[in-house]
């Protein structure tokens, strides 16, 4: 087999990677599961519009319907301190999307639709529960970081579900445009929800303007690699070299250069620079996908899967030096959560480039 063709089947080996079985989706600490099934703990109108429905793409749909309620409970519940309520929600939506799956990876015709709109819908909802998480105290945080997680792996299954469905495109380009990328907007709530903006960095993104000017601009997929790989290195020297915030002279124009051209990296806490880093190398991984479904063909592919493992490789090495400096559980996990994308990437990235 070429080095091409090996490239191209990257992304299903990137993504069936990173999911874990679904008995080991939630990991310590779990939600606090209510044992009831998810029919005795939604709405009469909710359990109708499911009892009314029988088939599969559209009880996935009420599933998910279920599920956007749920979620935008757990947001307001959250804003208003009250972890209890919030909590309960997380379970029901978690309930939710769980059989937003089932009954999408149960259909045998058209699976990679029905697979591509479940991950654009848990895409979207991912953004609200980065928000949710941000609310939760630091002694409850693990509740929401283990929905997120669930959340992040059901989309990564979809992802895989997608590709592996035999439903080979005879032209990609033409089923781009039929079905472009939907990214629905959040809950109203949580328009407001996203972090107030620091020096230049995007309102509600993680992203400075300029870095994000940087990832639209790329467009090959070398590129763009390159530009993810750069914004993920930023985090990690914030990380592992805070003292590069005050430099002495001689690199002080160096360092007001890359301001200039990249925006200054947010000033926030370790853990938000470890999901800052998480969340570029996951957005790569996406890219990425995107790249495969336009052209699997393309001998650029091969270029980006480099440039992946091998700065994967060198920030792994960085972030593992972190472990003893963690203090907090929420550090702990955001670490975990970063290393654990980073190895998905490069792993990925090695296998394709056989």
């Amino acid at each position: 087999m070429s080095r091409i063709s090996k490239a191209t089947g990257i992304l299903v080996m990137l993504l069936s990677t990173a999911v874990c079985p679904r008995a080991q989706a939630l990991q310590e600490p779990p939600l606090p599961v209510d044992p009831r099934p998810l029919a005795q703990l939604i709405s009469d109108s909710e359990k109708a519009t499911i009892a009314e429905t029988h088939d599969p793409k559209k009880l996935m749909d009420a599933y998910l319907k279920i599920s956007d309620v749920h979620l935008q409970a757990a947001f307001n519940a959250i804003k208003g301190d009250n972890h209890a309520a919030a909590e309960r929600e997380l379970d029901v939506y978690n309930k939710a999307i769980a059989e937003a799956g089932k009954e999408a990876f149960s259909i045998k015709e058209g699976k990679r639709a029905v697979s591509k709109r479940l991950e654009q819908t848990l895409y979207r909802q991912i953004r609200v529960l980065e928000s949710i998480d941000r609310l939760f105290s630091a002694e409850r945080e693990a509740f929401a970081e283990a929905a997120l997680k669930h959340a992040r792996q059901l989309r990564v299954e979809a992802l895989n579900k997608a590709f592996a469905s035999g439903d080979v495109l005879s032209d990609p380009e033409k089923k781009l445009k039929e079905e472009p990328r939907k990214e629905s907007p959040l809950p109203p709530a949580a328009m407001n929800l996203r972090p107030v903006a620091r020096a230049r960095q995007i309102s509600g993104d993680y992203l400075t303007e300029e870095e994000d000017d940087h990832v639209r601009e790329a467009q090959a997929p070398e590129h763009r690699v390159k530009v993810f790989m750069k914004i993920a290195d930023r985090r990690i020297k914030a990380l592992t070299d805070p003292a590069a915030t005050t430099p002495d002279k001689n690199d002080q124009k160096k360092v007001e250069q890359e301001d200039r051209e990249w925006g200054a990296v947010p000033k926030v806490s370790r853990a938000e620079l470890l999901r800052h880093y998480a969340r570029a190398i996951s957005e790569c991984m996406a890219k990425l996908e995107d790249a495969y479904e336009r052209n699997p063909k393309s001998a650029a592919l091969p270029k980006a899967l480099a440039v992946l493992r091998d700065s994967t490789d060198r920030q792994l090495q960085a972030l593992r030096t972190l472990a003893s400096q963690m203090k907090t559980e929420s550090e702990t996990a955001a670490l975990r959560d970063a290393i654990e994308q980073a190895e998905t990437a490069n792993k990925g990235a090695r296998d394709g480039l056989k």
